[in-house]
C-alpha cells in the first residue's frame, strides 16, 4: 500500500470520526433537540414557528388540561403547556401565565407565607399559640433562624419562653404531646430544656413515658433521643409496638413517627437496633402511596416523605416528585407548615437540635431583656410578678419601654407569664 493510500485512508477515517462524534452529540441543557438531533435555541420553543423538521418544537405549546405530557416532558402550571422536564428550575421563563419558576422551591412559598402570620403591634402574642411548631417549622426551613443576628430569632424564642412559663403556671396539667412539641423548640431556639427556669422539661417527659400504659407515642420517643437522653432497649420496645399498633388512629403517621424514632435511637445511642427492622418499616409506608403522590391525606404524605429520607428510602419504590406536588399546593395552616416545610427542604424531625446554636443555651433573662430592649428615649419600670398563691415563681422585672407606651404595654406582656400583678 503507498503512502498516498495510506494518507486517504487516514482522512477518510478522522472525517467519519468527526461526522460519527458530530451525530453522537447532544444539545446543551438550555437548547431544544429536534428529533433528527438538530439543536435549536430555547427561545425558538413555542414561538409560532417550525423550526424543526417537522415542526416538533411547537406540538405541545396548546393543550388541553386534560392532556398528558409524554415521557421526559413536565405539564407547566396552567395545564396547557408541555416542556421538557429538564427545563424545570433551570432559571428561564419556558411557561406562559404562570412561571414554572415559581414552583421549583415551595417551602420558600410555606416559609414567607409562615412568617406572614406574625401579627403586628406591640402584643406578646404575635406568633399565635402555635409558637411551637412555628419554630421548629422555620428553623428547619433555614438554619439561620435563631441565629444571633436574627431579629425574628429573638422575637420567637422570648415569645416560646413567655408562653412556656405562662402554659407552666396552669393549674391544668399540659400533655406530654405539648411537652414535647416544646421541648423541641427549645432546642431549635437554643434555650436549655433541662434548665428551663429551674425545669428539667426532658426528665419530665421520660418520667412521664416511664409512667405510662402499653402504649407510647412514638414522638415522645424521638423528642428524647434529640434532646440527648439516654435510650435504652425499652425504649426500642415501645417504638416497636407503636408501629404494629394497627388499631390506634393515624396508625401511618404513628408509623412514619416510629421509623424516625428508631433511626434516632440506631444512630445516637448505644443501643442495639436491627437496622433490617427499620429498612422493612420504610419499605412499608412506600406502599401507602397513592398514585397521585398521596399517603392517605396531607399531613401523612409530609410525614411519611420525611421518614423516608432515612437512608435516602425515598429512591427506590417512592414518586417523590408527586409527593412534593401535593405538599407545594397544600392549604396553608401552621400545622401543615409544620409537617410540610422539612418535607420539601429534604429533612425531617430527626433534624431537631441545637447543634447549629452558635454558644451555650441562652439564658431566659438574656432573652426576655433582649425583646424589651427598645432603641430612641426610654423610660424604665420595675415591679414584682409572681405565679400561683404560692408564689411559686417570684422576681422583680425591669423593662425599659419608649417614652410614648403605657404600664399597660409591658403588663400585656409579662400577662403571659403571670397569672396575678401587684
Amino acid at each position: 500500500m503507498s503512502r498516498k493510500i495510506s494518507i486517504e485512508i487516514i482522512f477518510i477515517s478522522l472525517v467519519a470520526g468527526a461526522i460519527l462524534h458530530y451525530a453522537e452529540a447532544s444539545c446543551s441543557s438550555s437548547d431544544f433537540e429536534c428529533p433528527e438531533g438538530k439543536c435549536i435555541p430555547y427561545r425558538w420553543f413555542c414561538d409560532g414557528g417550525n423550526d424543526c423538521a417537522d415542526g416538533y418544537d411547537e406540538v405541545y405549546c396548546k393543550v388541553d388540561p386534560s392532556f398528558e405530557c409524554p415521557d421526559n416532558w413536565t405539564s407547566c402550571p396552567n395545564k396547557r403547556r408541555c416542556i421538557p422536564s429538564h427545563w424545570m428550575c433551570d432559571g428561564r421563563l419556558h411557561c406562559p401565565d404562570v412561571s414554572e419558576e415559581g414552583f421549583c422551591y415551595p417551602e420558600k412559598a410555606w416559609t414567607k407565607w409562615l412568617l406572614g402570620t406574625r401579627k403586628s403591634g406591640s402584643r406578646s402574642d404575635r406568633w399565635g399559640s402555635e409558637v411551637h411548631r412555628t419554630s421548629v417549622a422555620l428553623q428547619l426551613a433555614d438554619n439561620s433562624t435563631f441565629g444571633p443576628y436574627s431579629t425574628t430569632g429573638h422575637e420567637i424564642r422570648y415569645e416560646l419562653t413567655i408562653q412556656l412559663l405562662h402554659r407552666l403556671g396552669k393549674t391544668t396539667k399540659m400533655s406530654s404531646q405539648e411537652l414535647a412539641l416544646y421541648i423541641h423548640a427549645l432546642l431549635v431556639a437554643c434555650v436549655d430544656p433541662r434548665d428551663f427556669y429551674g425545669h428539667d422539661l426532658v426528665q419530665e417527659l421520660r418520667r412521664r413515658v416511664e409512667a405510662g400504659g402499653n402504649y407510647t407515642n412514638p414522638l415522645l420517643i424521638l423528642v428524647l433521643c434529640n434532646a440527648g437522653e439516654d435510650m435504652t432497649a425499652r425504649d426500642v420496645e415501645r417504638v416497636t409496638t407503636a408501629y404494629e399498633s394497627q388499631l390506634r388512629p393515624f396508625w401511618t403517621d404513628s408509623q412514619a413517627l416510629a421509623s424516625m424514632a428508631l433511626s434516632c435511637i440506631s444512630s445516637h445511642s448505644g443501643v442495639s437496633v436491627d437496622e433490617r427492622t427499620i429498612s422493612d418499616m420504610l419499605e412499608e409506608l412506600k406502599r401507602r402511596q397513592f398514585k397521585n403522590g398521596t399517603v392517605d391525606n396531607f399531613r401523612t404524605t409530609a410525614l411519611v416523605t420525611q421518614a423516608l429520607f432515612i437512608n435516602d428510602s425515598y429512591k427506590t419504590d417512592f414518586d417523590l416528585n408527586s409527593a412534593r406536588k401535593v405538599l407545594a399546593d397544600g392549604p396553608k395552616s401552621v400545622l401543615n407548615a409544620y409537617y410540610a416545610i422539612p418535607a420539601l427542604r429534604g429533612k425531617n424531625l430527626l433534624d431537631v437540635s441545637s447543634s447549629h446554636c452558635s454558644k451555650e443555651p441562652v439564658e431566659e433573662d438574656e432573652i426576655v431583656q433582649k425583646l424589651l430592649d427598645v432603641h430612641g428615649e426610654t423610660i424604665t419600670i420595675r415591679f414584682s410578678v409572681w405565679m400561683d398563691d404560692q408564689v411559686n415563681l417570684a422576681r422583680t422585672w425591669r423593662v425599659r419601654m419608649c417614652v410614648n407606651s403605657t404600664i399597660y404595654d409591658a403588663i400585656e406582656t409579662v400577662d403571659k407569664v403571670v397569672n396575678t400583678r401587684k
